[in-house]
């Protein structure tokens, strides 16, 4: 029958107290935190071994193209004028789809006659596609979503609330019957870092379908049935799609510049703002100042190409945790000694970490996704937790022992026996062949007769202090004093040759 000690049941049951607690706190913010880290960090290293979809094309408006539009348009905000022409040449090219990046909110008071020629392009075509953005509503604001017009494109589903309120950024500059509108709303975690795209806008049984749905929906592909996705990132962390700049565009579609113009020809188009000035930059986990555009752009790519990310079930999750959590525990658990526990603790954690990351990292490659962060820091918590525990236990042990075995070996050497391990009781308690020394004084009986107590008390203390001196001084154990005798002994626990 297996014996198992105090200590070890306490550590049974601290293992037990970890596993529940990480079955409890997988939602804990720290533990999120954790998780959104490791997957910032790998996503940073995979980008860039995935190829962007070579069908979607940004038009950027950048900083070049303010520089060199300004002659011509003036400062931003451009007459819509310029827009209209791309769109009108681009249609020669049988482009699949253009998407503006751009919010239209505002008719243009100074120049109706461009927003007129724009409206007009707009009527010959049905492949343009333009942003509204959900507004937060307080109180009592907003406008009743059954009194929007149906140009907006909102599902009413059975469970639709006829009384639901919201507020939508309408591009008024666009005539309606020209709308084709999706929601382009950044939706960051807690930490203001965006890793999810929204497939629809969810309004109390109100669906509004986000603009890159609702281009995947147009080129008749199948989208995800969630309410949003989770983005897996292709490309360079910068310029992942891409680029072309909406100057070198306009430029040649007013020189009729067909071969420039052909690179465009079934693909995707999305137009938006890339210029520091604009401020588009969302927080990314491949760039924390990326383009909005390209948030879109990848978007459209992974609903095109079902590329987009699907987490690894919670069952798994925390099986792999718990398991973590007692491979841990059973290093030190099922190991005697404290400089073993912590070799086979570290080696375990090389190694399980070594596996976590390589594989997580690889199902990452197969759209998978294994949040790291819980059973990391539940691997961490446990060999802190127990190196703590057992390393005080070994360090009360230790001074239990020293203090004991120094009265009867050299402190020096007691050290270094407990450093070598040959004080444990495993080394202790076995049959040994020793020499053995009785030591006396030569008429001790009668000097004591003749002297003072503490003439003799005084002698004693002298000569006992001068002989313990030297059976430490030659690696012996002392036993016991018996009156003036001493015994003393060789050969343990100190190993000796030739100790008789």
């Amino acid at each position: 029958m297996i014996q198992v000690t105090k200590t070890q049941k306490s550590s049974i049951t601290l293992t037990l107290l970890l596993i529940v607690l990480s079955l409890v706190l997988p939602s804990n913010t720290l533990i999120q935190s954790a998780d959104f880290a490791f997957f910032d960090w790998q996503s940073k290293q995979l980008s860039p071994q995935l190829i962007a979809d070579k069908d979607i094309i940004v038009i950027a408006i950048d900083d070049y193209s303010l520089e060199q539009m300004t002659p011509i348009a003036g400062r931003w905000v451009w007459p819509r004028t310029v827009h209209g022409q791309i769109i009108e040449s681009l249609n020669q090219q049988s482009i699949k789809a253009i998407a503006f990046d751009i919010l239209f909110a505002e008719q243009d008071i100074y120049r109706p006659d461009a927003d007129d020629y724009f409206n007009e392009v707009l009527n010959e075509t049905n492949h343009v596609f333009f942003a509204t953005l959900e507004q937060k509503v307080t109180n009592d604001g907003g406008i009743l979503l059954s009194k929007y017009p149906k140009q907006l494109g909102l599902i009413r589903t059975p469970l639709a609330n006829e009384a639901t309120k919201s507020s939508f950024l309408l591009p008024t500059a666009i005539n309606q019957k020209n709308w084709q509108l999706g929601t382009i709303n950044f939706e960051s975690d807690f930490d203001g870092i965006g890793r999810n795209y929204d497939i629809y806008r969810e309004l109390s049984g109100w669906q509004m379908p986000s603009l890159p749905s609702k281009i995947i929906n147009f080129l008749k592909l199948p989208t995800s049935k969630q309410q949003k996705i989770k983005l897996q990132w292709h490309g360079n962390t910068e310029q992942p799609y891409k680029t072309i700049s909406f100057y070198d565009v306009y430029q040649a579609v007013n020189q009729n510049d067909a071969d420039f113009l052909t690179q465009f020809t079934d693909k995707i188009i999305l137009i938006g703002a890339t210029a520091s000035g604009l401020y588009d930059a969302r927080a990314t986990p491949i760039n924390h100042h990326l383009p909005g555009v390209y948030m879109l752009a990848t978007a459209v790519d992974n609903l095109k190409n079902q590329s987009y990310l699907s987490p690894i079930g919670y069952p798994i999750q925390a099986f792999v945790t718990v398991f973590i959590i007692i491979i841990i525990a059973s290093c030190f658990i099922t190991n005697k000694s404290y400089q073993k526990m912590m070799i086979t603790s570290l080696a375990a954690m090389i190694m399980v970490s070594s596996t976590l990351i390589i594989g997580s990292y690889q199902l990452l490659q197969q759209q998978q996704l294994f949040w790291l962060g819980s059973a990391f820091s539940f691997m961490f918590i446990s060999c802190l937790l127990f190196a703590l525990i057992y390393g005080y236990l070994e360090f009360k042990n230790r001074q239990q022992t020293l203090s004991l075995f120094s009265r009867f070996l050299d402190p020096n050497v007691v050290s270094k026996l407990l450093k070598d391990d040959a004080l444990s009781p495993e080394q202790l308690n076995k049959k040994q062949i020793l020499t053995v020394l009785f030591s006396d004084i030569r008429g001790f009986t009668e000097l004591a007769e003749k002297s003072e107590v503490e003439q003799v008390v005084k002698l004693l203390n002298q000569y006992l202090n001068k002989q313990v001196n030297i059976i430490f001084e030659h690696h012996g154990t002392l036993d016991k004093f018996i009156g003036d005798c001493i015994m003393a002994f060789w050969g343990a626990p100190i190993s000796q040759q030739e100790h008789a």
